[in-house]
């Protein structure tokens, strides 16, 4: 993935409910999500114009939203933007922050062994 995906930080509850389940209306979504109804209608028509989510009509005053972008796609992209944001792209210096700043016990530690020898 060399895009960014660019969904912000107030988009991103709408884009978890899609990716929960697909094909929703505005009501469905934002049932599930708390906020005024009306920013809420803003976030969902931005995340259209971006590509993001596509909108289909189901009437002349119902429509249906689904996600466009793969969540897995998405978190590649927040990771990889993360890593070049904070790390300079380094990712032992990333893995040496984490693992000097948690608390990791043995068992995580051989699990990462485990995952890196994979």
């Amino acid at each position: 993935m060399n895009n960014k995906i660019n969904i912000t930080t107030s988009e991103l509850p709408i884009m978890k409910v899609l990716w929960e389940k697909d094909n929703q209306t505005s009501p469905e979504i934002f049932a599930n999500i708390e906020g005024n109804i009306s920013t809420l209608k803003t976030l969902l028509k931005r995340l259209v114009d971006k590509g993001v989510i596509k909108v289909d009509e189901i009437n002349s005053r119902t429509y249906c939203y689904s996600a466009i972008v793969i969540k897995n796609d998405y978190i590649k992209s927040e990771q990889k933007g993360f890593l070049n944001r904070v790390f300079d792209g380094s990712k032992e210096k990333m893995l040496l922050s984490f693992v000097s700043e948690e608390n990791i016990t043995k068992d995580d530690l051989q699990q990462l062994m485990d995952m890196i020898k994979d």
